[in-house]
C-alpha cells in the first residue's frame, strides 16, 4: 500500500522559495513552510511570499518510489541549483489522511503584470483587465512564486505578443510559454531535459484550451524564433550560449533568468552576439534581456 511521506530540509529565508520548487520538481505532492524558530509575520503585503530567517520545509510524497530514488534525484537537483543543504537519509510516515486536498489551500492567484495566475480550482473573482493564465503547481518547476519566474512574466506581460513565435528553454511547468501564448504569441515551443516537465506543459497547456510544443534536447528544431526564453541557472546559460543565440532571429529577442546579481556580469559576458538592456534585480536575482544583432 501506497503511504504518505515527508521529507524535511531547514533553509535560510534566501534559500526557501527555490527549495520549495526543487521539492516540486522531485514530485513532492505538497510542500509547506513553516517557521523553525519563533519569528511571527504579521500583516504580509498582499501578494507576497513570505519566509522567516530558518524556515522549516516539509515536503510530502505519496508513490511506489524508494526513499532513496527520490534522495537521489533531490541531491542532483540541488547540486545544479548551487543549494549547499544536508539531506535527510530518511523520510517520515504520516499517517492517512487527505493531505493532497489540505495543501490546496496554501496556492493563491497571484497578479504579476498584466496576468493573472491561479490555480484550476480556484474560484476567486478576477480582477478586470487581467489575462488568466490556469497553473496546476506540483509537476515540474515554475509556480510563479519565485522571483525568477517573476521577472519573466513580467517581461512578457509589458510586450506586445501578437503574432510572435516563442521558444520557451527548460520549460518546467509551461508557466513561461503559456503566458506567451495567453498573451498572443502564434508559436510556442517549450523544451526540457525532464520528460515529466514536457507533460506538465501540455497538461497546464490544457487547462488554458491551449497546444504548446513540446520537446527533449535531442529533438531541437532547426528554426529560429523571434523571442528565446530561459529560466534555468548561470551555468547552464554559460555553457549554452551559442545554441540558445542559435534560436534566436537576427533582430530577435532573448530573456534569461535564474542568475544572482553577482552572476550577471559573467552570463552577459557569454552572449557577444547579443545588445542587452540595462539589467533588472528582484531578490537577488537579475534578469538579462536584449537584442540579437542583424
Amino acid at each position: 500500500m501506497t503511504e504518505f511521506r515527508q521529507l524535511t530540509v531547514i533553509a535560510r529565508d534566501d534559500q526557501a522559495e527555490l527549495l520549495e520548487e526543487l521539492l516540486f520538481l522531485a514530485d513532492a505532492q505538497a510542500v509547506t513552510l513553516v517557521d523553525d524558530g519563533d519569528t511571527p509575520i504579521f500583516e504580509p503585503p498582499i501578494g507576497s511570499h513570505p519566509v522567516w530567517p530558518q524556515t522549516q520545509i516539509q515536503a510530502l510524497f505519496c508513490d511506489e518510489r524508494p526513499d532513496s530514488e527520490i534522495l537521489e534525484d533531490l541531491a542532483t537537483y540541488f547540486q545544479r541549483a548551487n543549494i549547499l543543504i544536508e539531506l535527510p537519509k530518511e523520510f517520515t510516515s504520516l499517517p492517512d489522511e487527505d493531505w493532497i486536498r489540505a495543501s490546496l489551500d496554501q496556492f493563491k492567484p497571484i497578479k504579476i503584470g498584466g496576468l493573472w495566475i491561479r490555480p484550476s480550482w480556484n474560484d476567486a473573482p478576477i480582477p478586470e483587465d487581467l489575462t488568466v493564465l490556469n497553473l496546476d503547481p506540483g509537476l515540474a518547476f515554475g509556480t510563479g512564486m519565485h522571483p525568477t519566474t517573476q521577472l519573466c512574466l513580467e517581461w512578457l506581460s509589458a510586450r506586445r505578443l501578437s503574432g510572435q513565435t516563442v521558444m520557451d528553454f527548460g520549460c518546467g511547468s509551461g508557466i513561461l510559454g503559456i503566458a506567451a501564448s495567453r498573451l498572443g504569441a502564434s508559436q510556442v515551443t517549450g523544451i526540457d531535459i525532464d520528460p515529466q516537465a514536457l507533460i506538465s506543459t501540455e497538461n497546464n497547456a490544457s487547462l488554458n484550451n491551449l497546444v504548446v510544443e513540446t520537446l527533449l534536447p535531442d529533438q531541437t528544431p532547426s528554426c529560429t524564433y523571434d523571442i528565446v526564453i530561459a529560466n534555468i541557472l548561470a551555468d547552464p546559460l554559460i555553457e549554452l550560449a551559442s545554441t540558445l543565440t542559435g534560436f534566436a532571429r537576427p533582430g530577435g529577442k532573448i530573456v534569461m533568468a535564474g542568475l544572482l546579481d553577482k552572476q550577471a556580469d559573467q552570463v552577459e559576458a557569454a552572449y557577444p552576439a547579443i545588445v542587452f538592456d540595462d539589467k533588472v534585480s528582484k531578490e537577488g536575482w537579475t534578469r538579462l534581456s536584449g537584442i540579437k544583432a542583424e
